[in-house]
C-alpha cells in the first residue's frame, strides 16, 4: 500500500480514505491498485460488514491526476494501461458482495463521482458537489455512468452532467436519491455512529439482499464498462483530449506564476 490511501478497521467497518490532500485526492494509478486491494482484503476478512470510502482534507477527489508522470512508456502504452486498471476497479465495484458506503466530504470530480453509482449508500457533506467535466476535457462517460446516471439522476440531469458538464449540489443529489442524507460539522457524528451499529447486522443477510438488488444488473453493468473503456480509449487518444489537457496544464502553470 502506498501512503495516499488510510485504511483502518474498527468495530465492523473497513475505513479508507483518500490521502492526497495537497493534490485535492486527485486519484493516480497507484490508487487505483490499492483500491482494488483494499477492496479484496474487506471481501476476505471475516471482521468487515462494511467499507466506508472517505477523503482527507477539503475534497472528496477531484478525479483523475492528469499531472502524474507517465514513466518509460510511450503515450498509448500508459493510457492503455491505466484504463485498463480503472476498468479492473470499476469491475471490483460491481461485483463487490459487501455494503458499499461513501461519506463525500467535499466536491468529488470525474471518476470519484462515477464509482459513487456503484456505492450502496452516499451521504455527503451539504456543500459538497459532484463534477464530471468529461466533454470539456474530449472525453466520454466512464464506470457505467452512460447507463446508471439516467436510472438514479433521470434522464435531464444526467444530459446535463454528462454532455454540459453540470455540477451538481448536494441537496439536489439528496433530492434525486443519488444521497441517503446530507450532512454538516453537527451531525457527522450520528452517521459514525449508525454505521458502527449497522455494522452488527449480521452480514450473510446484508449480503443475501445485496446480491438480489444487483444480481440482474452485474452482467449488463461489465458489458457497458468495457464498452465506455473502448470508447475512452479513444478519446484520450483523440485531438480533442491533447488540446484540452495542453490548455488545463497551462492554465495550472500560468496560476503559479
Amino acid at each position: 500500500m502506498s501512503e495516499s490511501l488510510i485504511i483502518t478497521y474498527e468495530d465492523g467497518l473497513q475505513i479508507i480514505k483518500f490521502n492526497r490532500p495537497k493534490k485535492l485526492n486527485s486519484i493516480t494509478l497507484d490508487v487505483d491498485h490499492d483500491l482494488i486491494a483494499a477492496l479484496d482484503e474487506a471481501v476476505r476478512r471475516d471482521d468487515v460488514k462494511i467499507t466506508v470510502l472517505t477523503g482527507e482534507g477539503q475534497y472528496f477527489t477531484a478525479g483523475n491526476d492528469f499531472s502524474a508522470p507517465s514513466g518509460e512508456e510511450d503515450m498509448e502504452g500508459t493510457i492503455r494501461k491505466s484504463l485498463a486498471v480503472f476498468g479492473n476497479l470499476i469491475s471490483v465495484l460491481i461485483e463487490h458482495p459487501k455494503i458499499l458506503v461513501a461519506i463525500v466530504n467535499g466536491p468529488s470530480v470525474g471518476v470519484g463521482v462515477t464509482m459513487l453509482s456503484h456505492f450502496d449508500v452516499i451521504y455527503a457533506h451539504e456543500k459538497a458537489t459532484f463534477h464530471t467535466p468529461f466533454s470539456s476535457l474530449g472525453l466520454c462517460a466512464e464506470g457505467c455512468s452512460s447507463y446508471l446516471f439516467p436510472r438514479i439522476l433521470g434522464k435531464s440531469l444526467a444530459a446535463k452532467m454528462l454532455y454540459f458538464n453540470y455540477k451538481m449540489s448536494a441537496k439536489e443529489a439528496a433530492d434525486v436519491g443519488f444521497v441517503a442524507q446530507t450532512y454538516n460539522q453537527d451531525t457527522i457524528g450520528s452517521i459514525w455512529q449508525d454505521l458502527k451499529a449497522q455494522a452488527k447486522l449480521p452480514i450473510k443477510s446484508l449480503m443475501a439482499t445485496k446480491r438480489l438488488m444487483r444480481m440482474p444488473e452485474i452482467p449488463k453493468l461489465k458489458a457497458i464498462n468495457r464498452s465506455e473503456i473502448e470508447v475512452l480509449t479513444e478519446r484520450f487518444l483523440s485531438e480533442d483530449f491533447f488540446n484540452a489537457l495542453m490548455a488545463m496544464l497551462a492554465k495550472r502553470n500560468k496560476s503559479k506564476l
